[in-house]
């Protein structure tokens, strides 16, 4: 089989002929929507992994967006570093188990918790068509997207998925570490936002793998991007774990007397 390797070097590195960008940017995502979008430039042969900031982006490190033989000037960055910041996450409970999440905000701005637009809403965006002569043109006949969880870092006995609601609002998730769910195949037109879950605090650097079938034969190996996460849970949740914790010394040290005062 005829394989066509698009080149990609870094996390989100945008490559080839015909784009202009200056690497070597750290971007923090704040507050607000933004979305990771996967192109593919047929006239330069590149294939993009970008950051694109929104209305509500708030974001550090947007300092060179992308100039595209396909897309000109606009709202897409390149990066060497990608960081989203979870500095108040909430809990959501998926398929049982709860998991600290970023909003599912959306378009339609549609959230499953207060105050959301504050948050970090993180949506995928593909980008595998053409608009040629009035017709759209698809590029890619098929986009699957792998997580790499045995090297991706993250917090000790952490889970990790990644989900949304269908048109009947029942969730469905692309990546489900608890269930072995690590590929997802991915429309190649699309937009849509997700809770990106967590069920432990701390810092996570999720390791992709992304391969597509080019339409008329050819299987592409289109690369690998990386996405930071630091997640903090929000006050209450941060208070709840605390008094958990208390709860589980006091007990603890009850036990341990009352063992002391048997063995007396």
């Amino acid at each position: 089989m005829n394989k066509n390797i698009f080149s990609f070097i870094s996390a989100g590195l945008l490559l080839g002929v015909g784009a202009s960008a200056t690497h070597g940017q750290s971007i923090v995502h704040n507050a607000g929507s933004a979305d990771w979008t996967f192109f593919y430039d047929s006239v330069a042969d590149s294939f993009d992994v970008v950051f694109r900031n929104k209305g509500t982006t708030d974001a550090d490190g947007l300092t060179s967006p992308i100039t595209s033989t396909r897309r000109g000037a606009g709202d897409d960055y390149a990066y060497d570093n990608i960081t989203i910041k979870l500095t108040q996450a909430p809990r959501l409970q998926f398929g049982g188990i709860d998991y600290l999440v970023s909003p599912r905000n959306g378009d339609g701005g549609v959230s499953d918790y207060e105050d959301a637009e504050f948050e970090p809403d993180f949506g995928i965006r593909t980008r595998f068509q053409e608009t040629i002569d009035g017709a759209n043109i698809p590029q890619f006949s098929t986009f699957t997207m792998t997580l790499d969880w045995a090297t991706s870092i993250r917090p000790a006995a952490a889970e990790f998925a990644l989900w949304s609601l269908d048109e009947l609002d029942q969730p469905f998730a692309l990546f489900n570490t608890v269930s072995a769910g690590f590929s997802a195949s991915l429309p190649i037109y699309d937009h849509n936002h997700y809770h990106w879950g967590f069920t432990e605090q701390g810092s996570y650097s999720l390791n992709f793998s992304f391969v597509g079938e080019l339409v008329g034969g050819g299987f592409s190996e289109v690369g690998t991007a990386t996405v930071n996460f630091e997640v903090i849970p929000e006050p209450s949740t941060i208070a709840l774990l605390l008094g958990l914790g208390a709860l589980g010394f006091v007990s603890a040290y009850r036990l341990r007397r009352s063992k002391t005062s048997a063995e007396a």
